[in-house]
């Protein structure tokens, strides 16, 4: 992109010209004024395109995108990157009769290299087009009367063909590839694995150039589903294949209306070899990640991820203390492997500045993550996906003075399994992410409460939550005390109260939401740990993506601003800690879910695990540094067990699982009795199997919650 983007007005020149030269070919029958016009249109956009270097309309192979052509937007413009010895079709359709679609495929040069330009049928398409030279190729989709008339309508295009092989590849001889997702409920779980050259194979997209295929969509959309052992096999066939890294995805898709966590099996053979397998547990809407490396001399590897349950950037502290600098206004590239799966760089920047930070991949299969730390090191913004493409980008003012720094990383972070180089850009500009730059507490600002405008209340400790649409997000904040305000808790004892509460209960809703808690100013600061959870309860018929931003003042200083994305359901947390001088620093933020522990990522301590014997009581503490302990025993299949947990000191808020001898999590429990009984109880559960079985407790929040305290824990026979 960036050779053609430096010769953008060679290009324009070119393309005009070749542009004027499709006249007589096909685009005589609409009239020689609309051609004028439709050439004119093409020209402006692609040269547009070219200068710009938009990448958020990259294209690969299998991908199926969709765009709307009317009179103000009478050309889309998409481009891909292939290699000569590749072959490629482009098909475009709609149901829009009179749309009169034309078709043009040009090389970086603006050379025309493919067209379709017969404006009398409803769709175009580009058959087997043979690439001949490496470089970067653009797709126009116009409307064949340009700006002139009045028809609309939506189109789908599909990028399809055959790639050849590039980087490291094996030759599998006696057995191609073959991964396996199995599970046992009538549920939709989806597989989905990612080639090291950038192929994708999943439900929606079933196959790959590099020759990878998915078998079946098992359960897809709830429809003619079994529990009958449903499998999922996503392979390929004997030959060459690329070697690197695939990532592996399990979709908890859909429940189906059976709803619960859900046991499934990974199971990957390469090459005919001994069969490698990773069991796990996901509940609705999560996703499961794993890894197979295959090795250029045939040897692999299946190695195990975890779920993909929040993102916490904190994992890089080490790359973030070796941070190299980066200047604004340059661009500077880099690698991102299993191994070494971030980088960081650093910046000073001053209040008030605008920054564009832009993360794009430049090979093999790299899904981007870019992130932004403030000063005192907190998260301020992230983004995963910027507009239709998987790089990405962040527009942000800077709110105080001091080195910030810029986390490179992918999709999943440690657990990921994307590969390949990038090249990060931080620039100047105007920012699209609204924050307060002057570093005033958050009475200056207003609020939209039932949709009225009101003033904040000032405080010595202020939260707020603000998000753009109609949806019901709650706000709780839990004091070092261990009480809780929220809209069921609007005043506790420590002075903390509810003033806002942003589209409670789907009441009168508004897409300028606020909710806002706060401690009085006149009183003093309680030291400890403060617990900050945002939970999307409903979206209020609204399906707009939500797009939080939640702020802490303490002493009205900012010590906590950061956006984030947060889907239906999900519950984000982050706390912070007052100490007896009263200075506030911000802990680790991000999402959890209590439904299963895998994010504490207990399973490289289970051979730490404390025995304990049925009908014995131990005694255990909970703290910031140790989030969980681990206890074991021995049982039989059919033996029937209690276990309880209960805090004895602290503010705990306990949470208990239970872990099958084969992985699979076979318990948990967060609240006895919820709003009344906080403790954790695993009641009368029958056993399916013998062997060792694992209990971990904890609190709640997991590995992000900010309760601490005693607690003692029995197991018993009821």
């Amino acid at each position: 992109m960036s050779t053609a983007a430096m010769r953008s007005g060679n290009v324009m020149t070119q393309l005009d010209q070749n542009l004027r030269s499709l006249r007589p070919a096909g685009l005589l029958a609409v009239g020689l004024a609309l051609c004028v016009t439709v050439v004119l249109s093409l020209v402006l956009v692609s040269g547009m395109a070219f200068a710009q270097g938009d990448q958020s309309r990259q294209l690969t192979v299998g991908d199926v995108v969709s765009g709307t052509l009317d009179s103000d937007v009478f050309v889309q413009v998409y481009t891909f990157v292939a290699s000569t010895g590749d072959t490629i079709s482009v098909d475009v359709t709609t149901e829009v009769e009179d749309l009169g679609i034309v078709l043009l495929v040009a090389d970086q040069n603006g050379n025309i290299v493919a067209q379709d330009a017969d404006a009398s049928t409803s769709g175009a398409s580009v058959a087997d087009l043979a690439i001949e030279t490496d470089g970067t190729y653009f797709i126009q989709v116009l409307r064949a009367s340009g700006a002139e008339g009045d028809v609309s309508g939506d189109f789908e295009l599909e990028l399809s063909g055959t790639i050849q092989l590039s980087g490291d590849t094996v030759t599998l001889q006696d057995g191609g590839i073959a991964i396996d997702l199995t599970w046992a409920e009538a549920v939709d779980l989806n597989l989905e694995v990612r080639d090291p050259v950038g192929g994708t194979v999943h439900a929606f997209s079933p196959t790959a150039p590099s020759g990878g295929s998915l078998s079946a969509d098992v359960n897809g959309e709830c429809q003619d589903t079994t529990a009958d052992n449903p499998t999922e096999t996503v392979s390929w066939p004997v030959g060459e294949v690329p070697a690197g890294s695939y990532e592996i995805i399990v979709h908890y898709f859909d429940a189906c209306g059976i709803g619960g966590p859900q046991e499934f099996q990974l199971d990957a053979t390469v090459n005919s070899g001994t069969t490698q397998s990773i069991p796990g547990t996901l509940n609705p809407t999560q996703e499961y990640l794993a890894r197979l490396i295959v090795e250029p001399n045939g040897s692999w590897t299946l190695d195990n991820g975890g779920v993909n349950a929040g993102l916490d950037v904190s994992l890089f502290s080490a790359e973030v203390a070796d941070a190299d600098p980066i200047a604004v206004g340059t661009t500077v590239s880099g690698t991102i492997t299993n191994a070494e799966p971030a980088q960081a760089y650093t910046f000073d920047g001053t209040t008030g500045t605008p920054v564009n930070i832009a993360l794009q991949a430049q090979s093999g299969s790299l899904d981007t993550y870019v992130a932004l730390l403030g000063p005192d090191n907190t998260l301020v913004a992230s983004n995963d996906d910027a507009g239709d493409s998987t790089n990405s980008g962040i527009d942000f003012t800077l709110g105080a003075d001091g080195t910030y720094t810029i986390i490179a990383t992918r999709y999943a972070l440690a657990i990921g399994g994307t590969e390949g180089d990038f090249t990060l850009s931080l620039t100047t500009g105007t920012a699209e992410t609204p924050t307060d730059t002057t570093g005033t507490p958050v009475p200056a600002a207003t609020a939209a409460d039932a949709g009225e405008t009101t003033a904040l209340t000032p405080g010595s400790i202020e939260v707020e939550l603000t998000w753009p649409t109609n949806a019901d997000l709650q706000l709780n904040v839990r004091d070092p005390n261990g009480d809780t305000v929220y809209d069921d808790e609007p005043e506790i004892a420590s002075g903390g109260l509810l003033e806002s509460v942003g589209n409670q209960n789907c009441t009168d809703t508004t897409n300028s939401p606020v909710s806002y808690i706060y401690w009085p100013a006149n009183r003093s600061l309680l030291p400890g740990t403060y617990e900050v959870e945002v939970w999307y309860q409903d979206n209020c018929s609204d399906n707009t993506p939500v797009n939080i931003a939640l702020r802490v003042d303490v002493g009205g200083q900012t010590i906590i601003n950061t956006p984030q994305q947060i889907p239906l359901n999900a519950h984000f947390m982050i706390t912070f800690t007052i100490d007896q001088s009263g200075t506030a620093t911000a802990g680790n933020g991000g999402f959890f879910d209590m439904s299963t522990a895998n994010t504490l990522n207990y399973q490289n301590q289970l051979d730490s695990a404390t025995p304990v014997q049925l009908g014995s009581t131990v005694s255990g503490s909970i703290t910031q540094d140790q989030p969980f302990e681990l206890y074991s025993f021995e049982a039989d299949a059919g033996d029937v067990v209690d276990i309880t947990m209960t805090a004895t000191g602290g503010t705990l808020d306990t949470a208990l699982f239970l872990i099958a001898p084969n992985g699979f999590q076979a318990a948990y429990n967060d609240d006895i009795a919820v709003g009344e009984n906080r403790n954790s109880a695993i009641t009368e559960t029958t056993l399916s199997s013998s062997g060792t079985y694992t209990i971990i407790a904890t609190h709640y929040g997991l590995n992000l919650g900010g309760t601490t305290g005693t607690y003692t824990l029995s197991l018993s026979q009821p």
